[in-house]
């Protein structure tokens, strides 16, 4: 009877020994799978997340070089439009024309615009110019300039007044008369630019040893004239800024009496006026 239980349990053992070996190799071998597999999704993952990266980096990249070329394309642009606008010069011809006193006259003649309208007088004022009979028409007769403009195709009016005025007791009749010189100009033309130029200044012994032609006066006048230029809305061209020194004089060498200019400085005058019309 010992013996027999003995047996049953000798076969239990070498029946159930086998089997919890296969389990425990299944096991293993399974957890070794699930890892393997665990392991190629993670290496899956790398590559997916590395190339997902990469294209980020590349598309990054490829936005910051598409914006630096739109930058570069914008600044040539600006630069050229820059270059056209400084090479950009008015034409003075026969649509343009001066008002404008001795000082006026000098200009035309030395810089030789015998095509542009010319209504500049020696000694002609604000008041003159709009009243004075002075511009010859083809019969011999003489017409104000406002009379003369009606018949000429006009696109832009250079004026500069107030010299000969300096002598005036009441300033404000200057400002007063160079407002209606505009209003009359623009009943005529309404379609032309209209430009104010500052009057330039004397020079330093011509200021000194006169009590009316003398730059105290001038900027009293200046300051009339841009006054007028507010109130009409008219361009301000402040010419003088190109033709004074340091000192805010007109230079010696610029003038023989101290208020008319020479040739090399009506051409000074001329390339500002070109430069900024």
């Amino acid at each position: 009877m010992e013996k027999k239980k003995k047996l049953r349990k000798d076969r239990v053992i070498s029946t159930f020994i086998p089997l919890i070996i296969i389990i425990v190799i299944g096991g293993f071998l399974g957890n070794r799978v699930i890892g393997d597999k665990n392991s190629e999704n993670n290496v899956t993952n790398q590559v997916i997340n590395s190339t997902s990266n990469e294209n980020i980096l590349i598309q990054n990249n490829t936005n910051n070089i598409n914006i630096e070329k739109e930058e570069e394309k914008e600044t040539i642009k600006e630069d050229n439009i820059e270059k056209e606008q400084s090479h950009k010069k008015v034409k003075l011809d026969e649509t343009t024309a001066f008002i404008g006193d001795s000082r006026t006259q000098g200009f035309i003649m030395y810089n030789g615009l015998n095509k542009v309208q010319d209504y500049s007088y020696i000694g002609l004022m604000v008041d003159t110019a709009i009243s004075k009979e002075f511009i010859k028409t083809s019969n011999g007769n003489k017409i104000t300039l406002i009379k003369d403009m009606e018949n000429k195709n006009i696109e832009r009016v250079y004026i500069m007044l107030g010299l000969n005025e300096l002598g005036w007791a009441y300033p404000q009749v200057f400002k007063a008369k160079y407002e209606e010189l505009i209003d009359k100009i623009r009943q005529t033309k309404p379609n032309c630019e209209i430009y104010v130029q500052s009057i330039i200044p004397v020079t330093k012994t011509k200021d000194k040893s006169d009590k009316i032609f003398n730059n105290i006066r001038i900027k009293q006048y200046n300051q009339l004239v841009k006054e007028v230029v507010n109130e009409k809305n008219v361009k301000y061209l402040d010419v003088q800024t190109a033709l004074v020194n340091s000192e805010g004089y007109l230079p010696e060498e610029a003038s023989t009496d101290g208020i008319h200019l020479g040739k090399t400085y009506c051409e000074k005058w001329l390339e500002y006026l070109k430069n900024n019309s």
